[in-house]
């Protein structure tokens, strides 16, 4: 089965876009200490992060501490784990809250709150890819669906194909090689099994099968996610991120 951190990366890049909107209901808490706020550049410019999937925000509404939809357990209370434009996380500068250091996020919320994000994690320990590769589909092989029985349910890989594969099951020697479809592209999946606003994960291969009609794909061999304006390479998943409208992104998680 696929683990946690390979779903919350792809399922999320593979699904259309929404943007980032208000808070929804609300609910205060204590009011915090807070440093001055510092600037990242002298000239004030905005700086890019990349993007943060699923990291916990603190949520400001005039300075009193707040929840979304009055609960601290909502998603709400956590950066969006979706790929696209909106969802890039931008800031000015950080401060220090209670001690602890801050990113304040540019526009994250159109109501007037402030989110800030703790700056721990846009470090490396945080943009780990490296469970993740990109190989080639070199000969038509069935995929197993990912469901708990690993039922013939499937889809076909063809010659061709390029798919995204999760190394921990090759780490693991799990029973089965995880791994990730290709979308339609009018060249891929010449099924039509996959289309650009829905794709489906594409399920469980036999180790012995993927070693034999599989290759790693080279460095710059794209595998493209969302409608073709943002792709993974083995080189950029080395680097901790992904091209997107021809750019570099790091991608943060947890």
């Amino acid at each position: 089965m696929f683990k946690n951190k390979f779903i919350k990366l792809l399922t999320a890049a593979a699904f259309a876009v929404v943007g980032i909107g208000s808070v929804n209901t609300m609910s205060q808490a204590s009011t915090v200490q807070a440093s001055t706020f510092h600037y990242l550049r002298k000239d004030h410019k905005l700086v890019t992060l990349g993007f943060g999937q699923k990291l916990p925000l603190r949520i400001y509404d005039h300075g009193k501490r707040i929840y979304a939809n009055d609960s601290a357990t909502s998603e709400l209370n956590y950066t969006s784990d979706s790929i696209g434009s909106v969802f890039l996380l931008k800031t000015h500068g950080w401060k220090y809250i209670n001690g602890v250091k801050y990113y304040k996020l540019y526009n994250y919320y159109n109501d007037g709150c402030s989110a800030y994000v703790p700056a721990k994690y846009f470090t490396k320990k945080y943009n780990d890819l490296s469970y993740l590769s990109i190989y080639n589909v070199n000969h038509k092989i069935k995929a197993l669906a990912d469901d708990m029985q690993n039922s013939d349910q499937g889809d076909w890989y063809g010659k061709g194909d390029i798919i995204m594969v999760n190394n921990y099951s090759l780490w693991n020697h799990d029973k089965y090689v995880d791994t990730y479809s290709p979308m339609q592209d009018g060249k891929h999946n010449a099924d039509g099994a996959f289309t650009y606003t829905s794709a489906t994960i594409g399920g469980e291969l036999d180790p012995a099968e993927f070693k034999k009609y599989c290759s790693k794909a080279s460095a710059n061999t794209r595998y493209y996610v969302n409608s073709g304006d943002a792709y993974y390479t083995n080189a950029s998943l080395a680097r901790g991120g992904l091209y997107m409208n021809g750019k570099f992104y790091k991608i943060y998680n947890r």
